[in-house]
């Protein structure tokens, strides 16, 4: 059987958080020993990826508007060439479709699964990021449609999924709830402490919080938090690391204001090398974000025995169940309070052991067995029809 995976645009592997869940899926695929053939799809400049038995990576054009050019004595339309993927994948010969993130550019016709994370863009819409016309009239609707025709839709668990069925009607049934596992790099990659000294950092002087800058991940909480442990005199740093989505500046004027400029530290994108070691010297890992229903940040931190503390609400609690310690994700003395908690070493100890436990139950290789099993399942349906066949006006 032929199943395609939908891998998205990527410009440069590591380059976005997002990414994370995408590579490790397609790390993990290919060591599957099956006799099913694979075939990648993604957006990018070139392919980044190398050809192997029973897979293949085939790299797609972006879509492009047409172009359109004004002649004194007539009007020419030069139409950029559109790659279909609808169209690929009747020429491919895939039986079953796999959509590691949501494809909004056209009907897909082959029956397709998809990994939903959440559905934050309709449940916190008052956010910029998620409000902008642009989203509401062009996204939504195709989004919408996308998890109607889904055969079957893959979420982290039953917050997202009864989101997913209150906000888009979509039946029982199609759901299954998997918890996303904890990527393979964190075993692959040495870390390298350079990122410390640059930055005078030293083992259990910070607290980290890797998340891009945008307005939903609620930077602003712990920087407000940073200036409580200050008039408590907890000698705590602040390490912030991620990608500019907008708000940085913002958070910027904030810390200069509130006088914490010695206190607060933004870090750019960092690689997997500097990651690793900014989780295993941190004191603990503080997520306050108010959107998502999953955190696999949470769960790479787990792995280099950082202490997890995260926002009481969403699906953060079915994900890390006890290995993990919730606070109020807009209330900072809530937050300096459970990072006080981390003082008693019983405590501590007790939620890295039971980090430790957690990520040894969510592997990438019991996730990638029960989408293939998905799919099997699926495919005594699949054999109902052609592939080759047409069956429109029949």
């Amino acid at each position: 059987m032929k199943i395609g995976f939908y891998l998205g645009d990527i410009k440069k592997p590591e380059s976005q958080g997002d990414l994370t869940f995408e590579l490790s899926f397609v790390d993990e695929v290919l060591s599957q020993k099956t006799t099913h053939e694979f075939i990648f799809y993604y957006f990018g400049k070139k392919n980044i990826f190398k050809n192997q038995e029973n897979v293949k990576f085939v790299c797609l054009k972006h879509y492009k508007k047409p172009e359109i050019s004004f002649h004194p004595m007539c009007i020419k339309t030069y139409k950029t060439p559109i790659c279909s993927l609808n169209y690929r994948l009747k020429k491919d010969n895939v039986n079953i479709m796999f959509f590691l993130k949501p494809y909004l550019h056209e009907h897909i016709e082959t029956p397709y699964f998809a990994i939903i994370r959440d559905v934050a863009h309709r449940v916190l819409n008052y956010f910029p990021e998620f409000n902008s016309n642009r989203i509401i009239e062009k996204k939504e609707k195709k989004f919408a449609l996308f998890l109607t025709y889904a055969s079957q839709i893959i979420t982290c668990n039953n917050v997202v999924k009864n989101d997913i069925k209150t906000l888009y009607n979509v039946i029982d049934e199609k759901i299954t709830v998997m918890s996303l596992p904890a990527p393979n790099w964190i075993k692959k990659v040495k870390s390298d402490d350079f990122i410390l000294k640059a930055n005078g950092l030293i083992k259990n002087s910070y607290i980290f919080y890797p998340a891009q800058f945008w307005s939903h991940k609620n930077h602003i909480r712990l920087i407000l938090a940073a200036q409580v442990m200050k008039e408590q005199n907890i000698n705590l740093k602040v390490v912030f690391s991620g990608l500019d989505k907008g708000n940085k500046q913002y958070l910027i004027k904030k810390v200069k204001e509130l006088d914490l400029n010695d206190d607060i530290i933004f870090l750019d994108y960092v690689s997997q090398k500097e990651l690793s070691s900014l989780y295993k010297n941190a004191y603990a890992f503080v997520y306050p974000c108010l959107a998502g229903a999953d955190s696999i940040s949470a769960l790479e931190a787990m792995y280099y025995n950082c202490p997890v503390l995260i926002s009481d609400h969403l699906g953060y609690n079915q994900q890390l169940k006890k290995a993990a310690l919730y606070f109020n994700p807009l209330d900072e003395i809530d937050i300096v309070e459970k990072i006080k908690t981390l003082n008693d070493i019983q405590i501590k100890d007790e939620l890295i052991s039971k980090g430790q436990l957690l990520i040894k139950e969510l592997t990438p290789k019991d996730y990638i067995e029960k989408c293939l099993n998905l799919i099997d399942n699926f495919y005594l349906i699949r054999q109902c029809w052609s592939l080759k066949e047409s069956y429109d006006n029949k």
